[in-house]
């Protein structure tokens, strides 16, 4: 499998121009915007994105179910934490946090939305990456924060070209895809626990109408996170996280 490149100076959402391009496109294809204009993250909500940091994503067409595509966020996970890792080497605390965001020293860099699209005989799925590569956004732009943001830049020192960066992240999430493809979820489940933040540790997990507070023990092999509260194991499959008294 290999991956075409789309380099855009602007587009208004890389995920809403994959999604135009379906019909155009043969082979997976990562499609990154130098400036994005009006992005996205999960729950609809704004995705703020100043220039310099990476809004890019990859499209790809596969003949799976809907749950077993939900999974490619911790196939992309893994293989963005890859390609930072691989540019800023040791000395930093590189974390992921359920369900589909990337945190160094504990600050929020990466986000990860999933969309898809019927098409043929089968779905389109959008996997939109977005890393603060230079800057964070402002505060007062973003609603419901669950972790403080940070950059690359800032925690590390480290400047990162978007279109290397691209090339890099590619590059893991083929080999990523390929373990999945060949090994299943549960290989993709055990290198994502090694890298968990707040394995074991107290958590919180809140939906639009209940709050579930308890130990953070695994995710299934649905992605699901699984809580402990008293011996007992609650299993979640949306919320929102929030650490410590969070």
């Amino acid at each position: 499998m290999k991956i075409d490149f789309v380099i855009l100076d602007e587009t208004e959402s890389t995920n809403s121009e994959a999604l135009r391009r379906v019909k155009f496109v043969d082979k997976p294809t990562f499609i990154l915007a130098k400036k994005q204009t009006n992005g996205r993250g999960r729950s609809a909500r704004l995705w703020v994105d100043p220039v310099g940091n990476f809004s890019g994503t990859i499209l790809i067409k596969l003949d799976d179910d809907l749950q077993k595509l939900a999974l490619r966020s911790f196939v992309a996970a893994i293989s963005v934490y890859d390609a930072i890792d691989e540019e800023i080497g040791s000395g930093h605390q590189l974390s992921l946090k359920w369900p589909n965001d990337i945190l160094l020293n504990e600050k929020k860099i990466c986000g990860i939305l999933l969309e898809t699209k019927k098409i043929d005989n089968a779905t389109a799925l959008a996997i939109g990456i977005g890393i603060n590569l230079m800057s964070v956004p402002r505060l007062e732009k973003l609603s419901q924060v669950t972790t403080e943001p940070g950059s690359i830049f800032n925690e590390s020192g480290i400047e990162i070209d978007p279109v290397e960066f691209c090339k890099s992240i590619a590059n893991h999430y083929l080999f990523r895809e390929s373990q999945f493809q060949e090994m299943g979820f549960s290989k993709i489940r055990e290198i994502w626990m090694k890298r968990a933040a707040n394995l074991g540790k107290e958590i919180v997990a809140r939906t639009p109408s209940s709050e579930y507070r308890g130990i953070f023990d695994s995710i299934d092999e649905k992605g699901q996170l699984v809580l402990t509260n008293n011996m007992e194991q609650m299993k979640i499959a949306a919320a929102e996280i929030f650490f410590s008294n969070g």
